[in-house]
């Protein structure tokens, strides 16, 4: 069982695992509300209120992407650079491994990207009847 987690994930210790998980998030995070703070909200297909719902629907494709890419890079990056993996490369591939998944999200926007009119359908609908209930 060791030998195939050590395939998996390289020579590393579960708490080095568990550090560069977090600023992976980090990175992620980063790169997250870089996007965010750049949506067009006069866009029809976009909430003018930020709702985290729209975010979740829009982007879940696009995380799955973030992780697949962020795996890869980080399983093969010692070999790729020639030093050990760090925190700092972690951050950065937290970074990278999102920028990755957003240029394939535009890219492939029908694979990746969701369908933002019928995503916005439902948040009206929800909208409607929160102001109902009140």
């Amino acid at each position: 069982m060791d030998e195939i987690i050590k395939i998996m994930f390289g020579d590393y210790t579960m708490i080095q695992l568990f550090g560069f998980i977090w600023f992976f998030i980090i990175g992620y995070i980063a790169y997250g509300l870089v996007e965010t703070s750049g949506r067009d909200v006069l866009c029809p297909a976009t909430p003018v209120k930020w709702s985290w719902k729209f975010w979740f629907l829009d982007n879940w494709r696009r995380y799955i992407t973030t992780f697949i890419c962020s795996y890869i890079l980080f399983r093969f990056s010692t070999e790729i650079s020639g030093h050990p993996f760090g925190n700092y490369d972690s951050v950065l591939m937290g970074v990278m491994g999102d920028g990755i998944a957003a240029t394939v999200k535009k890219r492939l926007a029908n694979w990746i990207g969701a369908n933002r009119p019928q995503i916005m359908k439902g948040i009206r609908a929800d909208n409607n009847n929160e102001g109902a209930e009140k």
